[in-house]
Formats: structure tokens, C-alpha cells, sequence
């Protein structure tokens, strides 16, 4: 009882931290943001360039080049790349942000050695401006879509499902920028488990495609429900109820055991970093 007390203690105490330094937190976003476009002659400008020709470069060379379709009764749409790009952003918000996270206590040592501040700050400030980036392409995509007649009342959930993805990679962030304190070589790990984990997530291909006897396997998987529920929106104008209560409890397990993870670990930090 007093384990389960002092567990849920830490994990409000440390969602407070991100409510009370919101300003600090700010701060952290704001110089992420203008660091990485710092030494660019376009600045902010390629925050939307860059989707844009991403978004077109997959529509030349899926629907142009190589002319692939997908059943229609299955997915909503007989264009691949549409399909594909319904589950790549998700997936990128999802990739990008764990990549983004797990060495940002390594990579800001100094700051944390020296001035006393919420280090957990650190990597909600990676995951909330990666989402800030990366969504912007998503936006673009979404505006091609509602102009192309896709626009329906259950896209009402789109935010209120990246709201679920943020909190579920949140928590693994916490656990991963600080495990990399200690074990250095998580960050070249995660690229090989983001890497297998794609493949992993029907994310290029249809759930249809996967024998039988792996798609308990697949159940299994968070970033399935996530990619399927984004899909189901936009393409279906459907809303699955059981696909969002499993992504809410994953982003509420995630966050919890993150969080906890966090507090226990960061009073060692200084011994390390």
C-alpha cells in the first residue's frame, strides 16, 4: 500500500513539475526549435518545406512512377500513397520523437551539471517540439485531404488521438533519456528496434496482408492501434472505441511507468553525466 502511494505520488509530482515550469518549459521548446534552424538561410520556412516536398516526392514516385493501388473496400481509398501517408505521420511523430529524446540528457550535461533546474523538462521539450515540427506536415497532408472531399465530424478525434500518442511517447521517453544515462548504447539500439518495429506496423501495408497466425503478434502492438485509428478517421469515417481505449491505457501505462522510472533514476545522474 505505501509502495503503491509513493508510486503515485511521484508520478503526479512529476506531471506538476511540467504544469508549474511551464514557462521554463517554453523556453526549452522555443530554443529547440530556433536550434535547429539556427545556421539555416530559411529558418522556420523549412518547417514547412520540407513536408511539403516530402508529401510530393511520395506522390510522384507511388502514384506516377510506380502506379500502386490498394482495395478500396479495405482501406477507404485506391491510391497507396494516400493510405501510406495516413500511417507514416503518425509513425514519424512516433520515431522521430523517441529518436529526439533518448540522448537529450547526454547531449545537455553541462546544463544539467551546473544550473538546478526540473531535468525531467528536458525531454518533454524534445517530444513536444518534435510533434510541434513534424505536425505540420501532418496539417499539410490533412488539408489535401479534407480538399479531396475525405473531410468528415470524426476527424473531431485526430487531435484528441496525437494528444493519446504524445502522453504514450512521453513515458517512453522519460525511460529512455534516462536508462541512456547509464547504458550509453541505448541510442544506436533504438535505431535498430525503430527500424524493426516499422516493419512491425502496418504502416507500408495493409493489416490484410499479415498471415493469420502473426496477427496476435500485431494485437500486441500499440503503434498498430495508433496507425489503424488514424486510418479509420480519415479514410473510413469510422471511430474505433476499442482501438482508443487500448491506445489510452498503453499512453497511461507508458506515461506511469516512464515517470516513476525517471524520478528513481535522475537523483543518480549527477554521479554520471
Amino acid at each position: 500500500m505505501v509502495k503503491n502511494i509513493l508510486f503515485m505520488k511521484q508520478v503526479i509530482t512529476l506531471f506538476f513539475q511540467i504544469y508549474y515550469h511551464w514557462n521554463l518549459l517554453k523556453g526549452f521548446i522555443t530554443r529547440d526549435i530556433k536550434g535547429r534552424f539556427a545556421a539555416s538561410f530559411g529558418g522556420l520556412v523549412w518547417t514547412v518545406l520540407t513536408p511539403l516536398a516530402t508529401i510530393i516526392s511520395y506522390f510522384f514516385v507511388f502514384s506516377l512512377v510506380l502506379r500502386l493501388t490498394i482495395t478500396p473496400e479495405e482501406t477507404g481509398t485506391d491510391k497507396f500513397v494516400i493510405f501510406f501517408l495516413c500511417g507514416f505521420f503518425p509513425w514519424t511523430l512516433f520515431a522521430e520523437s523517441l529518436s529526439k529524446s533518448v540522448g537529450i540528457l547526454i547531449g545537455e550535461s553541462a546544463l544539467i551539471t551546473k544550473v538546478v533546474f526540473p531535468v525531467e523538462l528536458l525531454p518533454v521539450s524534445a517530444v513536444f517540439t518534435t510533434f510541434l515540427i513534424n505536425s505540420i506536415g501532418f496539417v499539410i497532408f490533412l488539408f489535401y485531404m479534407a480538399f479531396n472531399e475525405y473531410l468528415n465530424a470524426n476527424w473531431f478525434f485526430i487531435p484528441v488521438a496525437l494528444l493519446i500518442e504524445m502522453v504514450f511517447v512521453l513515458g517512453l521517453s522519460f525511460f529512455l533519456s534516462a536508462i541512456c544515462v547509464f547504458i550509453r548504447d541505448i541510442g544506436e539500439l533504438l535505431n535498430i528496434v525503430i527500424m524493426l518495429w516499422f516493419f512491425g506496423t502496418p504502416v507500408i501495408y495493409p493489416f490484410s496482408m499479415v498471415p493469420e497466425e502473426f496477427k496476435f503478434i500485431y494485437s500486441l502492438n500499440p503503434m498498430f492501434e495508433f496507425v489503424n485509428f488514424f486510418r479509420d478517421i480519415i479514410l473510413m469515417d469510422t471511430v474505433n472505441i476499442h482501438a482508443l481505449m487500448v491506445m489510452s491505457v498503453c499512453a497511461l501505462i507508458s506515461y506511469c511507468f516512464g515517470a516513476w522510472f525517471f524520478v528513481r533514476s535522475k537523483v543518480a545522474f549527477g554521479d554520471v553525466l
